[in-house]
């Protein structure tokens, strides 16, 4: 199937953590080697109605805390983004809504969506442990494939490389020598 810059696009959910930061420059590579536009999404939700009813209103941040602070995480993100990614193929957006139904929206017609997730790994003999409810939402009603990466997830290839250029820089990482590969 061919895609032209228009019609691709991979949306990655921000949150600020490292397994954002992980997820963004998953999407970043993934988006070079499919030509793809990524889409930046961080979502904040100003209704405070939703809350639980036995929350306290003082607990909750003001509006305008809320929207500032997911202005910044999605700045952040796209900084990190425009390292490796020209502009033209990086979009932002501020979401008010809930996290998990601004990403199932931005992602309804996407190649795919890309979230990080602080689930640490499984122990020895122990169950995983669960993933928050917006991956766990996301997972279940995408209607596109769902990437979730780990904090740790680290690149196996260069980022800056080209992709015809990749093998060669990670054989280079690796300490391997053109000659013998």
């Amino acid at each position: 199937m061919t895609h032209s810059l228009a019609d691709s696009w991979i949306v990655v959910g921000v949150d600020g953590s490292a397994a954002s930061d992980a997820a963004v420059r998953w999407a970043v590579r993934e988006a070079r080697l499919r030509h793809a536009t990524v889409h930046l999404v961080s979502a904040y939700h100003s209704d405070s109605g939703v809350r639980a009813p036995y929350v306290p209103g003082s607990w909750m941040t003001p509006k305008d805390e809320r929207c500032a602070a997911a202005e910044a995480l999605v700045s952040a993100a796209a900084e990190l983004a425009l390292r490796y990614l020209p502009r033209g193929r990086l979009m932002a957006e501020l979401a008010n809504e809930s996290p998990a139904r601004a990403l199932l929206d931005r992602a309804a017609h996407a190649e795919l969506l890309v979230l990080g997730t602080t689930r640490p790994a499984p122990q020895s003999g122990q169950p995983p442990q669960t993933m928050g409810p917006v991956a766990r939402a996301c997972l279940r009603f995408a209607r596109c494939p769902v990437v979730v990466v780990a904090p740790d997830d680290r690149p196996a290839r260069d980022l800056t490389a080209e992709p015809g250029e990749q093998d060669a820089a990670s054989r280079q990482a690796a300490g391997v020598s053109s000659a013998a590969a």
